[in-house]
């Protein structure tokens, strides 16, 4: 079937085993959401690995007509197959990988990434991630009031009819806990062309550890350390976890040891062993009223390290001249 027009956009979500969490992810892709684009500027391609637990049947039948829905059976519990079957379905040329189907988005990702790919086809663009509530949720024990609790936060604000209003119920992720000016050690709604997910292989199919292992890290920092680009953070916007029973953010006895495999496999791939993606973020789009105090806690972190680095003669970005 001919579908036009080509979307600017195509945006990959991938689920498992999370049917609410993935639902409100998804409302938050929608257009009447989304704000300064419309239906025809992108698309979002649906990869839900089949479980005991899939989305509702009434609500995949009333996606927008700029929505692709896959329910796909997986024997791995790894969803880089599941990626890659996306990516080769992707009709646009910048694509958004949203590794984890749990991360609802502010209303502005879309049309900040489509700025900063106007200003660079080389764009990576990174946005922050948030963790619902006040701790992140590997540090809160219990499954059933997690969930409780997150429900509870989630009806105190108003999300759907604006999305910056989960700022006010959120916290950094561990990935950023320090901010956005300074290194991110992942991004799980990420930006970059189609050609750049090429250089980089798209998903390495090694990363057979549950969940992926530690597969978006890599692709996040491979992608940032391709010659050409440029990295753009975004200020204003969010990705916010929510709580699922992952398998980093759970809380359960056995995560240091499941973390432990993830740093040895992902420490295998780079020489010099892995760290986090540093070079100089370009700040791009609006700051809402909701995110104002999280740019105020990342310029303080900022300080802080500016001072440190300065007073040890180290180099700010190292990543940018490599």
């Amino acid at each position: 079937m001919n579908l036009t027009p080509t979307p600017k956009v195509s945006v990959i979500v991938i689920g498992y085993k999370m049917p609410g969490q993935l639902e409100n992810t998804l409302r938050s892709l929608y257009a009447d959401y989304q704000r300064g684009v419309s239906e025809e500027d992108y698309e979002v391609i649906v990869m839900e690995n089949s479980s005991v637990a899939n989305l509702r049947e009434s609500f995949v039948q009333n996606l927008p007509s700029n929505f692709r829905y896959l329910l796909r059976e997986e024997s791995a519990a790894t969803p880089v197959y599941a990626v890659n079957e996306a990516f080769a379905l992707c009709r646009a040329p910048l694509i958004c990988l949203m590794i984890d189907g749990a991360r609802m988005v502010s209303p502005g990702i879309i049309q900040n990434a489509l700025m900063a790919y106007a200003i660079t086809p080389g764009a990576i663009v990174a946005v922050p991630g948030y963790h619902l509530g006040n701790d992140e949720q590997h540090m809160v024990d219990g499954v059933e009031d997690q969930l409780a609790f997150e429900q509870q936060l989630l009806a105190s604000v108003n999300w759907e009819a604006d999305g910056y209003e989960l700022f006010r119920i959120s916290t950094f992720s561990g990935a950023n806990r320090r901010g956005y000016l300074q290194p991110i050690m992942e991004c799980n709604c990420i930006f970059a062309s189609a050609d750049n997910f090429a250089a980089i292989g798209f998903a390495n199919t090694d990363f057979q550890l549950p969940g992926g292992g530690s597969i978006n890290l890599h692709m996040y920092r491979s992608l940032g350390m391709l010659p050409g680009t440029r990295l753009f953070v975004t200020p204003g916007e969010g990705s916010f976890h929510q709580y699922h029973g992952g398998v980093t953010t759970s809380s359960y006895e056995e995560r240091e040891a499941e973390i432990e495999k993830h740093r040895i496999q992902l420490h295998s791939y780079w020489p010099e062993g892995f760290h986090s993606l540093r070079r100089e973020p370009t700040l791009i789009g609006e700051i809402s009223p909701q995110s104002v105090s999280f740019l105020q806690d990342s310029l303080e972190f900022a300080q802080k390290r500016t001072k440190r680095l300065t007073n040890q003669g180290r180099p700010f970005w190292p990543d940018d001249t490599v």
